[in-house]
């Protein structure tokens, strides 16, 4: 579809979509979705999955990141196309671990989504629906042991244009909707200590040096943590066959792996003890091997799913990670419960850049599922793989639709080279995603540039204020930062990677006229194809002050320095590459400082001043240059909140009147919190105080 013709399509949006903000801002039951409200409804709509729509929940074990996976549907109705602000997909995440506590409150994050024109692939088929994903780490802590699995209930609520609001479990959109799914906790890790081992110094610098990985800890203190870990504890074909008799699992599952062996290497020394071990057990080894053998037709997109099935494949817009979600079917079939090593599912990754029907292999990744006694019929979980975009950016006027896919084998890995096979166990799945725009970078180019600070793209801080612009938005989360906001604490700095060459940052106090170039060392976090999932990479300068730039796989947020440079002055940070020409700049403002409160009692010093009847009086005091909201209170009422900076010290009189049967001790209290955006993920530096008075009794 054409700019034209996107045009006639947005021209014919229900007015519940173009003027959806303005609707509840008048009522904000204006849809009749809130239950119990004292407004009244204009209309009745609830749930509406037209534009958007939550297909799959999922869970990782291991990252303990909760993934919900999304389908935009139309190419418009989401406020504007890539050149603008667009609007925002809001998920909240929900677990209920079914001790009676109900659903508890994981938090929410948002995904910026736009208007795009309804292109085809180079297959001729629709782009739409594009996959996005949502990702967020569990917040509640739970114990879970292999013995007794914890098997909570993921809800994910999705909202377009508006937060779903917090400890509200049943809340249900307007734009958006709810899904529910099953997961599984991770059991903690057993310490068997198998001789004495002296762990005095780990914890004393883990506990002195919380920014260090465990690795680095392990390294630093000469300590092989290795001997912590209990080998998991593999089951033989024998035992599995012993342990699924009555389940009527058969042998082309639980001795699939050693069956495929035979027909892969037949002649090899462990085929011969295999055939053995399987004789023993009056397993027909020729049946299976007939059976598993079939060849699939090359456009068959799935095989034998009675056991796992790719469920969805989607796109992390904030992270740009690829992510797979896979149901798991049975309780049985996995070669063994959470206390031995069970089995493992495959996801290869598979992407098209161009569009042009050629599809090329990323990487494999593996997951350990195990025998669950469920809950309910199914567990999800999902896994992820960074995808390093920074060759294939572009520029905003051009949208950036490309073809993935994801195929799932069980026990075996997938095949490396050829994209349509197959194995007896799996399937696969393709989708559209849509690559975030930026600079076009052209293989071998090399530029000096960071495109996100203070975890806010650099687009939206003012190039002369060093203040965030109206709509800003933090770019690994999506969720809102205030307009006109400073920085403080922690500054981070990224921007694309080019292995092979080093970098520096000037820092400059352009308050002082004053300037240096970073040179601590930080911990960057990367990727791993398997569990644990993560790996940990110190960067430090090099003797000519150089960073050098890390494979996307060692540091998967591209993070190219954390600087702390305190002060309440307007700094410049630029990037500058070893043998090439210019450098890329930004400006911010910080501020590292608290709001200035002060709270004044007129009661001589003494809390039992007051008698019952009597009107409190004093002052309340509140200023900060970048302030965003303050509140003061009573336990006699009086309360009162503003946005802006109260009157000059000594403030903003008051005067609470209480009555004869009042509460005779309570407080007065005042808070307030400002704009700042600190340690680049957090908004707003916050002080409040308080003052205790007990009323006398009227005599």
């Amino acid at each position: 579809m054409k700019e034209d013709s996107l045009k006639k399509t947005a021209n014919v949006l229900p007015h519940e979509r173009t003027h959806f903000q303005y609707m509840i801002a008048k009522n904000p039951n204006y849809f009749g979705n809130i239950p119990n409200s004292k407004y009244k409804e204009n209309i009745k709509l609830i749930t509406d999955i037209v534009y958007e729509q939550l297909t799959c929940v999922g869970y990782n074990p291991d990252t303990t990141n909760m993934e919900a996976t999304f389908s935009i549907k139309k190419p418009a109705g989401y406020a504007g196309d890539l050149c603008t602000s667009g609007s925002f997909e809001h998920i909240r995440f929900y677990l209920d671990f079914h001790d009676g506590l109900g659903f508890i409150d994981q938090g929410s994050i948002a995904i910026n989504v736009h208007d795009i024109p309804a292109e085809t692939d180079c297959k001729g088929e629709p782009i739409f629906p594009i996959k996005y994903v949502a990702t967020l780490k569990k917040k509640t802590a739970k114990v879970s042991s292999c013995e007794t699995p914890i098997l909570p209930t993921l809800r994910a609520i999705l909202s377009w244009s508006v937060t779903p609001p917090a400890d509200t479990p049943n809340c249900k959109p307007v734009w958006g909707n709810v899904l529910d799914g099953d997961v599984q906790l991770k059991p903690f890790w057993k310490f068997p200590f198998p001789k004495a081992i002296d762990l005095s110094a780990y914890f004393t610098l883990a506990t002195t040096s919380p920014h260090l990985s465990t690795q680095q800890i392990a390294e630093i203190t000469q300590i092989d943590i290795n001997q912590l870990i209990e080998p998991p504890i593999y089951l033989s074909p024998s035992l599995l066959a012993k342990k699924y008799e009555h389940s009527k699992i058969p042998a082309s599952r639980f001795a699939f792996k050693e069956i495929y062996h035979m027909a892969k290497y037949p002649s090899s020394e462990i085929t011969m003890m295999d055939k053995a071990l399987l004789a023993d057990l009056e397993i027909n080894v020729n049946a299976v091997l007939d059976q598993i053998g079939v060849i699939f037709p090359k456009e068959q997109t799935e095989a034998n799913v009675d056991y796992e099935e790719l469920e969805c494949l989607g796109f992390d817009y904030n992270t740009e990670n690829l992510v797979a979600t896979i149901k798991i079917k049975k309780e049985n079939g996995y070669s063994g419960d959470l206390c031995h090593a069970g089995s493992k599912e495959y996801i290869s990754f598979w992407i098209d850049w161009d569009d042009n029907c050629s599809w090329q292999y990323l990487n494999t990744v593996a997951l350990n599922v195990h025998d669950i006694d469920m809950l309910g019929d199914d567990i999800f979980y999902s896994v992820s793989l960074p995808l390093d975009t920074t060759y294939h950016k572009k520029a905003c006027s051009i949208p950036n639709i490309i073809r993935a896919r994801a195929v799932l084998s069980w026990n075996i890995p997938p095949s490396l080279t050829n994209p349509d096979k197959l194995e007896f166990y799996g399937n696969r799945k393709d989708t559209h995603i849509q690559l975030k725009p930026g600079i076009s970078i052209f293989p071998g180019e090399v530029i000096p540039l960071f495109n996100i600070i203070g975890g806010v793209d650099v687009a939206h801080v003012n190039d002369i204020t060093g203040l965030t612009t109206p709509d800003a938005f933090f770019a690994f989360n999506g969720l809102t930062v205030p307009t006109y906001a400073p920085f403080g604490g922690l500054i981070i700095l990224n921007g694309p990677s080019f292995p092979g060459y080093r970098y520096r940052i000037k820092v400059s106090n352009l308050s002082k006229g004053t300037f240096t170039y970073a040179d601590n060392s930080f911990t960057v976090v990367g990727y791993l194809p398997f569990a644990p999932w993560v790996q940990y990479t110190t960067q430090e300068v090099d003797p000519d002050g150089y960073y050098p730039f890390l494979n996307a796989e060692k540091n998967t947020l591209n993070v190219l320095a954390r600087i702390n440079p305190g002060t309440e002055d307007k700094y410049q940070f630029e990037i500058e590459v070893d043998t090439i020409f210019g450098v890329f700049s930004k400006i911010i403002q910080m501020d590292n400082t608290y709001p200035d409160i002060k709270l004044h009692v007129d009661d001589g010093g003494e809390c039992t001043h007051y008698t019952k009847g009597d009107t409190i009086t004093g002052h309340y005091f509140v200023d900060d240059l970048h302030i965003s909201s303050w509140g003061f209170g009573s336990t006699w009422g009086g309360n009162i909140n503003g946005t802006t900076n109260t009157l000059a010290s000594p403030g903003t009189p008051f005067s609470i009147a209480t009555i004869e049967n009042a509460y005779p001790c309570g407080s007065i209290s005042l808070w307030a919190i400002d704009k700042t955006i600190y340690d680049s993920q957090n908004v707003g530096w916050y002080r409040s105080t308080s003052y205790n008075i007990c009323l006398q009794e009227k005599k």
